[in-house]
């Protein structure tokens, strides 16, 4: 968890591409050039730097700074770094109203994007399905939903519950 009263400053890194913009990383920073960054994939902070896969700070544009307890509270927070997608073999299914074969979600982290389809076995597993579909080289289908909605469908679909857990 974020240390209360240390000598950090944090950010959020701020995604504009969606309306209202949608925090997509959080960094801090200790004096002027000693910067961090809170990896959604293991849910620790990482320095950046040569030895690291982050060799930079996002541009100073991207960041909004935030209170330590606001930070707090994103670190907190993991589901609110997720993004959840039912998935359809095709258009025509979604819009026939037949039910989606899975779910997929996508973890983005300054490290690298993380993104996986919960698969037989019961497990998630890396798929490249979200980046085809964004990128138009998928007949599949995605439409967003909520964390508690993925966790009905794949409980409904597989039995499981607890699967969004993180």
């Amino acid at each position: 968890m974020t240390e209360q009263g240390n000598e950090y400053e944090y950010f959020t890194e701020m995604h504009r591409g969606y309306q209202p913009p949608r925090v997509d990383g959080l960094w801090r920073r200790r004096g002027n050039d000693t910067w961090e960054y809170l990896s959604l994939l293991d849910w620790s902070w990482h320095p950046i730097g040569e030895g690291g896969r982050v060799k930079n700070p996002p541009a100073a544009a991207a960041l909004e700074p935030v209170s330590a307890e606001r930070a707090a509270e994103l670190e907190a927070d993991r589901q609110g770094w997720v993004e959840y997608w039912a998935m359809y073999l095709d258009e025509a299914d979604y819009r026939d109203g037949v039910a989606p074969v899975t779910v997929v979600r996508r973890r983005s982290s300054p490290e690298r994007v993380m993104d996986e389809a919960f698969v037989v076995g019961n497990k998630w597993a890396p798929d490249p399905i979200i980046y085809e579909f964004t990128h138009s080289r998928s007949d599949h289908h995605l439409e967003e939903i909520t964390v508690d909605q993925a966790e009905s469908l794949i409980r409904e679909l597989r039995g499981v519950a607890g699967a969004t857990e993180l």
